[in-house]
């Protein structure tokens, strides 16, 4: 026959050991949440937008062949374009320039159709500081302006072509930041042995039709 201390054992040990199973449960639902977590924060994206404008810079015509540079720009002229930024994630990213001197930002619209109506012509010239921003927070599946100005800066360029062909950017992801530089379009060029871009741009039409 079973004692009453047996059976009063008994029934104290099942609570435990179901204790036990419900305390590693949640343990390995927090693991496998805090898992998700940082591989959603830390795979999520910006990347090249759909749209984009090269001000006054001079663009290659579709004759000169080869891995040439996606817009030149003379050491006379101010170098200022347009490219957007995509978030292809399911999650809304922060993207904030880590160079705000030469990539800034416009506040994102209510309206998805509005993400590509520039504040202004870049061929006029770069909005005021105070219209842009070093960050933006992109929703899912839009794209935000992102204005580059004058990745040149004050170096001085003698002779021969400076190229700028990244965005400094870093992502902030569900409370996760990092860097995550992002290509262009193709190459920005600045310099060169012609006093100006539209210059040289002519000079390369006539050469194709030659």
């Amino acid at each position: 026959m079973t004692s009453g201390a047996e059976v009063e054992s008994a029934e104290v040990g099942r609570p435990r050991r179901t204790a036990r199973i419900v305390g590693a449960a949640v343990t390995l639902a927090l693991v496998a949440g805090v898992a998700a977590w940082q591989i959603a924060a830390r795979t999520a994206v910006v990347e090249l937008g759909s749209g984009s404008s090269t001000g006054n810079g001079a663009t290659l015509p579709d004759c000169v062949p080869g891995e040439d540079p996606w817009v030149m720009f003379g050491t006379d002229e101010d170098v200022v374009l347009v490219q957007t930024v995509r978030n292809s994630s399911r999650w809304p990213v922060t993207v904030i320039s880590t160079n705000p001197d030469v990539f800034r930002f416009e506040p994102m619209a209510d309206d998805f159709l509005e993400d590509y109506l520039y504040l202004k012509n870049p061929a006029d010239g770069a909005p005021e500081r105070s219209q842009t921003s070093d960050r933006v927070v992109i929703p899912p599946d839009r794209e935000a302006t992102m204005w580059i100005v004058d990745p040149q800066g004050d170096l001085p360029i003698s002779d021969g072509w400076m190229m700028f062909d990244t965005a400094d950017l870093a992502v902030h992801v569900l409370g996760v930041e990092r860097e995550l530089p992002l290509p262009l379009r193709g190459k920005i060029a600045v310099g060169g042995f012609e006093p100006t871009a539209g210059r040289l741009d002519r000079a390369l039409q006539e050469a194709c039709e030659d």
